[in-house]
């Protein structure tokens, strides 16, 4: 479907940001709203539904649940800390729960957790494992507290979904909302075009910067509780893309990782607002 104009500022007015996409799709070009700044796609995939269903975003489930979630363990980690005091005791549902690595320590300390996740094959194995993992929301009543983890920019409509997510949640209950930065340091600073390549993706319909994103909320209705932004990949990573123009750098130059280095290096892009991810808390809007 061609998006013609900027559903945030309702602006028809954009710029080319870069021509094609991730996944050999030349004639989807990504596009910056000269009005407000979102960036976003020409055009959706025309069975994206089905795309993510069948795996799309991963070619192919090769390994168990279990096994993906050892290369999500940081980020995992990471979230539920951020979290664990507003989901304690608490009803929880992960949207676009992914490998589950979020649900496995969620459930430790909420009083109930359920994911909801479109691909089949990742969600058949979650509830082998044990998981209420769910493909629709519809049904599921009211939770405390929703999170989307790198799920927002993948939604084509995010005003309905923000709306029913409202309506999935009890009076006072959060959405945590975690998300790229379209200010991403490899773009903004450094010009990486390997990068650029890489993270402009079909899948990726819109990328938020910080302005854009509490645009989104305040056009919704919500209410931004906590706003932040967080580097999830160190120095040894963006050294990579600059001299590779690879990604990994993070595994493949490890020798270069060093813990005070890399947190000083995150808090300084965060700091100037061009950190790699965007997360936030916001509450649900009163009826």
């Amino acid at each position: 479907m061609k998006l013609g104009y900027c559903y945030l500022c309702g602006s028809k007015k954009s710029h080319l940001v870069h021509k094609g996409t991730r996944g050999g799709h030349t004639t989807i070009d990504v596009l910056q709203c000269d009005d407000c700044g979102l960036v976003r796609l020409s055009e959706t995939l025309a069975d994206a539904e089905a795309f993510y269903r069948a795996s799309g975003m991963r070619d192919q489930l090769v390994e168990t649940p279990a096994q993906t979630r050892i290369g999500t363990r940081a980020d995992d980690e990471r979230r539920f800390r951020r979290t664990e005091a507003m989901i304690e005791g608490m009803r929880v549902l992960d949207f676009g729960c992914g490998d589950g690595g979020y649900l496995v320590r969620a459930k430790t300390i909420a009083r109930q957790v359920v994911g909801v996740e479109l691909e089949d094959a990742m969600r058949e194995a979650l509830c082998a494992e044990g998981f209420d993992v769910r493909a629709s929301i519809d049904g599921l009543g009211r939770f405390d507290v929703i999170t989307l983890f790198h799920v927002i920019e993948h939604l084509e409509n995010p005003l309905a979904y923000l709306s029913l997510f409202a309506e999935h949640l009890q009076p006072g209950g959060r959405l945590v909302i975690e998300t790229p930065n379209a200010e991403d340091a490899l773009l903004s600073l450094y010009g990486c075009g390997a990068f650029a390549d890489f993270t402009y993706w079909h899948c990726h319909i819109y990328l938020y910067a910080t302005e854009t994103l509490k645009l989104l909320a305040k056009k919704a209705g919500w209410q931004v509780e906590s706003f932040r932004q967080v580097q999830r990949y160190p120095l040894a990573n963006h050294l990579q893309w600059l001299a590779k123009g690879k990604p990994g750098g993070h595994k493949a130059w490890d020798f270069l990782r060093d813990a005070e280095l890399d947190a000083r290096y995150g808090s300084l892009l965060a700091e100037l607002g061009i950190a790699d991810t965007l997360f936030t808390v916001w509450k649900r809007p009163e009826a």
